[in-house]
């Protein structure tokens, strides 16, 4: 029967209930739209710029870009930002996303994102001399305590939209933001309208853009937020591109935009690091004059044309880590603009005073004017003088040619392809030569030293042996050789300084010396100290006279010494020395004498490490698969020699096994995760990690080999008819074995508790943290003793049992052995071959896996020889056969076949 057709005339009954259904909610939601639009409208919160309709794309020439990269605000509650922080102070960001043309000639329709962000507190931590260093357990090194920073950043971002005049100025926005608090609260659907005023044209008088950023929100507002930024765009240079000369002609500038064009970015990465201000020389009325009295320098804005026109924003302040990316304020700041004169290679300005015109910190405007400005990049440098820029600070309305002084020595990368023309002047030879010759460093020593062809063994890293703190010295000129860190500036002339330097045995040098510790622990700030003297290439001996910086001055009346060790010396000190005072007692800048020592080895020694790390990666490897091998070589014998198995040590099966586990189960990571592992990147990649993963896996499958003899030998005992003898034997050999591992252990914690005071003295002459050397550590090492004695328990059963049966392949026993004696062997090689250092990274033949000593070396090879010998012996003529009696009887086991589950 065919179904009833349905009737059509029902459709349009259907239809029109769904209709209404479908506007009812569409209607509701343009009706909310509605509501929202009029409570938050355009049109109310900026009634200034009214809107205007697009211009066709094709109709809608570029406009200005109206970003703002980096600025600072104010206000908006500490709740929501946090408090002001000095190092990572609060900035914000505008980028437009679109700038369309309108009908009206003078406005832009504009579309862009706001971001505001809080600043961050910061605490410092191992201020008390005692705790400067922590280990980085993921690098494996130790590392200074440096201050950390704590706290959330608040951060909200907004998106506006809204109209810009080009006429004012102008720019009205409306939008909503959503972020995240200081206190990590959520913060949803901020409605608020930016107004801002953009100079136009922006000047030497009006170059900030300012606004305020204001809530609509009457539910839950924020207080309102004052914006200001460094224009970026549509600045007008003054007409004038004449700029007031320097009080005092004292520039030895490099040329370094020779050959090539101008190029801003390369000019502002040479003046980004922090200059540091000398009131000295005269500089006191300038100082005062100015209102200037902070103790670093930032340029910390600077934009440029491609003409050499130049405009900055310097801001003074005494934060020796002031930010160099955000917008920062200062103590006092000043606005700038000349331009880079390309003949006498240094960059001119004219700059006016910063003020504050609000009661906000972001309300600033500008102040007098009459400040001049000079940049350079010196190419003389001395003991006092070696800053890679250089700067000059003066009030062009006083007539005395006083100016204050500013030098930046932190190198950019940008900086150094321009060193190769710099010269150093030596001004403290002398001086040192009469004090190297008094304190007998003179003296004749055995062995080849660093020299200017082994620059690089020359650098070193120094411990303060009392008192704590650690340092960094680096050469910075040997002889007429200029070094940037630990590499050569001119390398084109490298080996004509070498042939003419090995000529002579006194050579002059300068270094730098970066120190934490003793004079700085109050702030944790890494001082400098700078040095020069002499090097004696026969005896490693260096002497130098040395300036070390204080708050206003310096202090040049320092004495360094270090000798280095020969260049084969076996010994882990390769420097020692002294940085002393040469004031008298009662002079209040003089300093108790400090004595330093450096551990570590040379580049040739390091090289040598590395290769040894890789040898050894290759024997652990070759090593563990060769294990792996002899046991299968085991197993076939068992399969071959049913009557092995009864015959074999539980004991000794059991041992064997935990001594594949115990390193499985400490490594377990190693296997799947990469994080807390050390690399090496001058040993040839991930080779070494490579090796050590294929090690873990094959000790697996070892594991699991041995696991399965293990298992063999326990079901073939437990179907044994003469099982209750071979367990009887199995006991006395734990009665015997048991209580000697036990005494081994007790003399391990004995000696663990005795040297680990020694341990803890040596990490106190060097004061780095003492990195925990747990009494499981020693009793792994100790583990490692008897699995090289792990015949012993074999031997006793055989013994006991009087067993003739060839329980163990020779194969198995003898290779087994060997494995265990040939770290032995190797141990004394690497002592005779290799410069030990504080932290060795043994990859085979490691004290963490076995005894390693001279008198173990011996000890624990002729052992386990001796036990295979024995064993030989044991399963041809008898397990007692030491025994010397007529009536023992050798123990044959008779095999009785068995069905298997």
């Amino acid at each position: 029967m065919a179904p009833p057709r349905a009737n059509p005339t029902h459709h349009p009954r259907l239809v029109l209930p769904l209709l209404l259904l479908l506007l009812i909610p569409t209607a509701a939601a343009a009706a909310a739209a509605d509501t929202s639009l009029s409570t938050f409208s355009y049109s109310r919160h900026c009634p200034g710029l009214p809107t205007s309709p697009d211009l066709p794309a094709g109709d809608s020439p570029a406009g200005p870009a109206l970003q703002l990269s980096t600025g600072y605000f104010s206000g908006g509650g500490e709740r929501i930002f946090g408090p002001e922080s000095p190092s990572q102070p609060r900035s914000l960001s505008l980028l437009p996303s679109s700038v369309v043309r309108t009908a009206n000639a003078s406005l832009l329709h504009v579309s862009a994102t706001l971001t505001v962000s809080g600043g961050r507190r910061r605490f410092r931590v191992g201020l008390d001399g005692r705790n400067l260093f922590e280990y980085d357990g993921q690098a494996r090194h130790f590392r200074p305590r440096l201050p950390r920073f704590t706290g959330r950043r608040g951060s909200i971002t907004f998106g506006l939209e809204g109209y810009y005049s080009a006429a004012s100025g102008d720019l009205c926005m409306v939008g909503t933001g959503s972020g995240r608090a200081a206190d990590g609260t959520p913060v949803h659907f901020l409605p608020v309208v930016l107004r801002l005023g953009f100079p136009s044209p922006a000047n030497l008088t009006r170059p900030f853009v300012t606004g305020r950023l204001e809530s609509v929100d009457t539910i839950t507002p924020i207080e309102p937020i004052s914006l200001v930024a460094y224009a970026e765009d549509g600045y007008s240079y003054a007409e004038s591109a004449s700029c007031p000369q320097p009080p005092s002609e004292r520039l030895d500038e490099l040329q370094v935009f020779e050959g090539r064009n101008f190029s801003c970015a390369h000019l502002t990465s040479m003046l980004k690091p922090p200059f540091r201000l000398d009131y000295q020389s005269g500089g006191e009325s300038t100082a005062s004059s100015l209102g200037l009295h902070q103790r670093y320098m930032y340029v910390n804005r600077l934009q440029c044309k491609d003409d050499g026109a130049v405009r900055a924003y310097v801001a003074f302040t005494n934060q020796t880590d002031g930010s160099r990316y955000y917008f920062m304020l200062g103590e006092k700041a000043i606005v700038a603009d000349g331009f880079w004169d390309r003949q006498r290679s240094r960059l001119c300005l004219k700059g006016c005073h910063v003020v504050n015109s609000g009661p906000s910190r972001a309300d600033l405007a500008v102040g007098e004017c009459g400040i001049g400005m000079n940049f350079w990049f010196p190419a003389v440098w001395s003991l006092q003088k070696r800053s890679f820029a250089a700067s000059l600070v003066w009030n062009t309305s006083l007539k005395s040619g006083e100016a204050i002084a500013a030098g930046s020595s932190a190198i950019t990368p940008n900086y150094r392809s321009n060193l190769a023309g710099l010269r150093y002047n030596y001004t403290k030879v002398d001086e040192a030569m009469k004090h190297y010759e008094k304190s007998g460093l003179n003296k004749n020593r055995k062995g080849k030293f660093p020299d200017s062809s082994s620059y690089r063994d020359m650098v070193f890293r120094f411990f303060v042996q009392k008192g704590g703190g650690s340092g960094y010295a680096s050469p910075i000129t040997i002889g007429s050789m200029l070094f940037d860190g630990n590499s050569l500036v001119a390398p084109d002339t490298f080996s004509h300084h070498v042939t003419a330097g090995m000529k002579q045995r006194l050579i002059n040098v300068s270094y730098d010396i970066y120190y934490v510790g003793n004079w700085s622990l109050e702030s944790f700030h890494r001082r400098h100290i700078s040095a020069e003297g002499i090097y004696d290439t026969k005896t490693g001996s260096l002497c130098m006279i040395a300036c070390r910086e204080l708050n206003v001055s310096s202090d040049c009346e320092i004495l360094v010494t270090a000798q280095f060790s020969s260049l084969d010396a076996k010994v882990t000190q390769h420097v020692k020395g002294t940085i002393k005072s040469l004031r008298k007692k009662s002079d209040p800048l003089f300093f108790e004498k400090l004595d330093i020592a450096s551990y570590g080895m040379y580049i040739d020694q390091v090289d040598e490490s590395i290769w040894r790390m890789d040898l050894e990666s290759t024997m652990a490897l070759i090593s563990m698969t060769l294990a792996c091998i002899f046991i299968a070589v085991q197993l076939f014998h068992v399969n071959k020699v049913p009557e092995a198995l009864p015959a074999m040590s539980i004991t000794m099966l059991v041992i064997l096994a935990l001594g594949y586990m115990i390193p499985l189960v400490l490594n377990f990571e190693a296997l799947f995760k990469n994080s807390n592992k050390q690399t090496f990147p001058l040993a040839g990649g991930g080779w070494l990690e490579v090796n050590e993963v294929m090690v873990r896996i094959i000790t697996m499958i070892t594991f699991l080999l041995q696991l399965r003899l293990l298992q063999l030998a326990w079901s073939a005992r437990s179907v044994d008819v003469s099982k209750a003898e071979s367990w009887a034997a199995e006991k006395k050999v734990l009665w015997i074995c048991l209580p000697l591992y036990i005494i081994g252990g007790v003399i391990t914690w004995i000696v663990h508790m005795r040297f680990n005071h020694s341990r803890r003295m040596l990490r106190q002459v060097v004061h780095i943290k003492p990195v925990g050397h747990a009494f499981w550590e020693d009793l792994v090492s100790y583990g490692g003793l008897i699995l090289d004695g792990f015949l012993l328990p074999q031997v006793i059963l055989n013994a006991f049992s009087n067993s003739k049966v060839r329980a163990l392949s020779p194969g198995f026993y003898i290779g087994s052995t060997i494995i265990r004696a040939l770290p032995h062997v190797y141990d004394v090689f690497r002592r005779q071959h290799f410069v030990p250092s504080l932290r060795p990274s043994y990859m085979y033949a490691s004290p963490h896996d076995d005894l390693f000593s001279l008198a173990w070396d011996i000890v624990i090879p002729c052992g386990a020889i001796l036990l295979s010998v024995v064993l030989f012996i044991q399963q041809r003529r008898g397990g007692a056969f030491f025994l010397c009696s007529k009536n023992r009887k050798t123990r044959e086991y008779e095999m009785v076949s068995t069905v298997s589950s």
